[in-house]
């Protein structure tokens, strides 16, 4: 059966090496010609090497740093690892020599002083236009525009030049189409000598500034309220403008509703909050009122009204798995910072171009004052994305958020329809400690359907974190598009 499979469907040579690991002693490396279609394999088959290696020995594989491998299996101190591109060689690697590349729409690790995961281009725009950085000051990030890609950002005078880093199939780099690189530190490399290519000048790195009270704490006179979003228990949402230049989203409250010892610690902590999943936090105005909470500006809005609008009848089962994936990617960053967001949910999660997915309003239900977060007959608890044990007993964790990302998958969905239809929260709190699960959408695969059930596990200990479910999308991807290919 091997030797039939990998003669007649070389394609799928990472999958066989899985079901068939190759042995050590002697080291069997398949001498079947292989064919890696497009994004495969998996960013979890994936690794980056830190370091150049040189073979050996025949059993061994040259690498070079920054360079993209598929690890084929771990073989303990070394991993058995394929070329992408070339002539696709296999042979072993130290294992000390990778890492693991980063999850789906990920990037790989790039430890160099010009690389930050800035959220977006009026960021990376901010930041250079920041003393002590000048002329010249660059950085590389992730594209906000296009996921799974790059920008590098320059700042020449009194401007700021983006330039896209595209990705091709085979993992390798490029600005230009006639100049490809096998990593972006070669690109950087050769774009700082070559300059005059693309007109700016690569002289330093961008140096990171960390933002002081009196830098985020803005006047009001910078904002302008343009057009109101939205409006709910705790004040209003806003279009607006930040110097008449910049567009901006702007969260009103009331201070009577501002629980104050808390606000400056909450703001401070959100201030460090910086993923590409993650609504970016700009300024804050606390003097006066109404209180704002200045953000970064998503042009499609809440996830909520996306799905009930006319672009969310033409997704497709992938434009799902994109959502829900990105979602989940912005959660594993908030679980790995220790932050609780006790209000997930798609009404929460906000939509750029490009199907660009970012979580909102984390940390907000703890700047906000505990009675209007109480259970106690008050209908703004969102009971019906609410987990068991905050229903019972109060208690929020990380586990309940991930009960009410399994409401958000199951919106996603049902295109936005209300959870529990057709139940006040009385009901919903009773059937729900009482074993009751929402039942599978009909668009929905019994594999994302189980995915939704774990995370609707009534022992909090037995639900999976958001890598863990990160790491099973991944594996559902896969699955899918293997199924894709052997049709």
């Amino acid at each position: 059966m091997e030797s039939f499979l990998r003669e007649h469907l070389p394609c799928f040579n990472c999958l066989w090496d899985r079901i068939w690991p190759p042995k050590r002693s002697g080291v069997y490396v398949s001498t079947v010609d292989l064919v890696i279609q497009d994004n495969y394999p998996s960013r979890t088959d994936r690794v980056t090497a830190l370091y150049s290696f040189n073979a050996r020995s025949t059993h061994e594989l040259t690498i070079e740093q920054g360079e993209e491998l598929c690890m084929i299996s771990d073989e303990g101190e070394y991993i058995l690892a394929r070329k992408l591109t070339g002539n696709m060689e296999s042979g072993l690697v130290p294992a000390s020599y990778v890492a693991q590349s980063s999850l789906p729409g990920g990037h790989y690790t790039i430890q160099e002083p010009w690389y930050m995961e800035v959220a977006s281009r009026n960021d990376a725009e901010r930041l250079l236009f920041s003393s002590p950085n000048a002329h010249g000051s660059f950085l590389v990030r992730p594209s906000d525009s296009t996921p799974g890609h790059y920008s590098l950002s320059v700042r020449n005078e009194d401007k700021v030049s983006h330039f896209c880093i595209s990705v091709s199939p085979g993992g390798q780099f490029y600005i230009q189409n006639e100049k490809v690189f096998a990593s972006i530190e070669k690109l950087v490399n050769f774009y700082k000598t070559n300059w005059k290519l693309i007109k700016s000048p690569l002289l330093k790195p961008c140096v990171w500034v960390a933002y002081q009270r009196d830098q985020w704490e803005r006047p009001r006179s910078e904002f302008k309220l343009v057009r109101q979003l939205g409006a709910g228990n705790f004040g209003e949402v806003w279009e607006g403008l930040w110097n008449n230049k910049d567009k901006v989203a702007i969260k009103t409250f009331k201070q009577d509703n501002i629980n104050e010892s808390d606000f400056k610690k909450e703001v401070n902590a959100l201030k460090t909050l910086c993923h590409k999943n993650l609504i970016q936090l700009y300024a804050v105005c606390s003097v006066g009122e109404p209180v704002y909470i200045v953000t970064e500006l998503m042009s499609k809005g809440s996830l909520l009204q996306f799905l009930r609008g006319t672009e969310g009848r033409h997704l497709t089962a992938g434009s799902f798995m994109h959502i829900i994936s990105q979602v989940a990617e912005g959660m594993v960053f908030l679980e790995k910072e220790h932050v609780v967001h006790r209000d997930l949910a798609a009404r929460n999660v906000l939509v750029g171009e490009k199907l660009v997915c970012k979580v909102a309003d984390f940390g907000l239900a703890r700047i906000l004052k505990d009675d209007l977060y109480s259970l106690q007959g008050n209908i703004k608890i969102p009971i019906k994305w609410t987990a068991p044990e905050v229903l019972t007993r109060s208690i929020y964790s990380t586990k309940s958020d991930v009960w009410s990302y399994g409401i958000v998958m199951y919106e996603v969905y049902m295109l936005g329809q209300m959870p529990y239809q057709g139940m006040n929260n009385q009901e919903v709190k009773d059937k729900v400690t009482s074993g009751y699960r929402l039942p599978k959408p009909d668009d929905c695969s019994p594999d994302i359907y189980n995915l939704m059930l774990e995370c609707w596990q009534k022992n909090p200990n037995r639900r999976p974190s958001f890598f863990e479910l990160v790491e099973k999308l991944t594996a559902i991807q896969c699955s899918l598009q293997l199924k894709s290919w052997c049709i």
